[in-house]
């Protein structure tokens, strides 16, 4: 049945998956990064908890999960694995939504929304390395599809959530928006279909003309942006034997920890300098703008000249644009505070698009869950992780200064490990034994 829809939409089934993305990206990010600032205060005040234990669940869900990249990794180049995940995550980080209305036990606090949810929350993500898999020479569009979600996370869900906030509490706020995740990715989850190859078509929607199964070895191995055939795919094995994967690790883990760790202290921070807690939302609503545009605008950067040169653009752009947040403290302007916000947004929406095409780019889409499902694990870790880590710096220091300062240095090493990254270039294939 799902072979015959796939089939006869008409438009490509690849969109499909990337509509899901989107959906869960949105709530993803909005409900445990830019949005969790919004709960942050209330919560404190309510539950007389320091910060780093309001962060500590996904920390926690992101210990208990580290191992399952390596298990469940390779379940998402399975043919229905990538669909079961999807329906199983979404479900579970759900009920961790739900649950939170009645969030008032630590223990229940971080086995719920931590361990339930962080399971959650992880095998979706680990579904969704099938996107790359639906798309090849326009791989970088569809992941700017994908991250537009997470940019509109904070376009409408901080404002969303302050007013949820303002007019029934924090803990039906929770609630509402797990509903909400239910009834909107649920459905979605259904349809998760592992390629295009399980249903009669090819990546891109190409027909089978474009690209001929019988093109030269040396022109396949050339061109991995021209379709199917002419992409080159390693093996988890060979992946973790390239220096390549091991900068980019790093590379992504560093760049995660240090904007992860920030986000959610972004509301919090500007509410110090005594500004309009609707104000700050609507600062973060701003910087939600040019991150969807420019995610687009360096995707398709990325699929016509490489993702090398656009992942070293926006990563000094973040890094810039910390400093300038944290600047905001000696102005105390509302405009500059605005301005800041808005200079990050051109750049962090498209580190996450360029990093994914980065990693499918250079070891191929073949046996891309595999491989993503070890980067994953360290990425989760360092997603969730991050809030956690600058939650306990700030209850030491209480002082945003040495947030921001080492949120820039982990950045300034993302840079450094950018530049040693050779995208593209994978290792020689082993010549096979001659048989006597």
């Amino acid at each position: 049945m799902k072979k015959t829809l796939a089939q006869r939409l008409p438009f490509y089934y690849g969109w499909v998956i990337v509509a899901f993305g989107f959906v869960f990206g949105a709530f993803n990010v909005g409900m445990t990064s830019w949005g969790l600032g919004v709960f942050v205060t209330p919560m404190q005040e309510d539950l007389d908890w320091d910060r780093s234990l309001v962060f500590l669940p996904m920390l926690v869900g992101a210990l208990v999960t580290l191992p399952l990249g390596i298990v469940l990794g390779p379940l998402a180049d399975k043919k229905h694995g990538p669909r079961l995940m999807a329906i199983i995550g979404v479900i579970l980080f759900g009920i961790s939504l739900l649950y939170m209305r009645n969030a008032g036990n630590v223990f229940g606090y971080i086995l719920i929304f931590g361990v339930v949810g962080g399971f959650g929350r992880f095998t979706v993500q680990i579904a969704l390395v099938v996107v790359p898999k639906w798309f090849v020479r326009r791989r970088g569009l569809a992941q700017a599809s994908v991250s537009a979600g997470f940019s509109v996370g904070p376009l409408i869900f901080p404002l969303i959530l302050q007013s949820l906030v303002d007019s029934i509490g924090w803990r039906d706020a929770w609630f509402v928006m797990g509903i909400a995740l239910l009834v909107l990715a649920l459905p979605g989850a259904f349809l998760i279909i592992r390629s295009p190859e399980d249903v009669g078509l090819l990546p891109d929607g190409d027909k089978p003309d474009d690209s001929p199964a019988d093109a030269p070895v040396a022109a396949r191995k050339a061109s991995p942006l021209r379709g199917n055939s002419r992409e080159v795919s390693l093996t988890r094995k060979e992946a973790l034997h390239t220096r390549q994967f091991w900068y980019l690790v790093v590379a992504i883990g560093l760049a995660t920890v240090g904007i992860r760790g920030m986000i959610p202290n972004f509301q919090p921070f500007f509410i110090s300098l005594d500004f309009n807690a609707t104000t700050a939302a609507a600062s973060i609503t701003a910087y939600a703008v040019p991150a969807i545009i420019m995610g687009f605008v360096f995707g398709i950067m990325a699929d016509r000249q490489g993702p090398r040169k656009p992942f070293l653009i926006v990563c000094c752009i973040v890094a810039s644009g910390l400093v300038l947040i944290s600047l905001v403290s000696i102005m105390q302007n509302v405009v500059m505070m605005f301005a800041a916000m808005i200079y990050l947004g051109f750049g962090l929406n498209a580190f996450f698009v360029v990093s994914q095409v980065f990693v499918a780019n250079t070891f191929g889409r073949q046996h891309i869950g595999a491989i993503r499902g070890v980067m994953q694990t360290v990425n989760n870790l360092a997603t969730f992780g991050g809030p956690w880590l600058f939650g306990v710096m700030y209850d030491i220091s209480t002082e945003y200064v040495v947030l921001f300062s080492v949120a820039v240095g982990f950045w300034l090493i993302t840079i450094t490990m950018g530049t040693l990254v050779k995208p593209l270039v994978r290792p020689p294939a082993q010549p096979t034994p001659e048989t006597s």
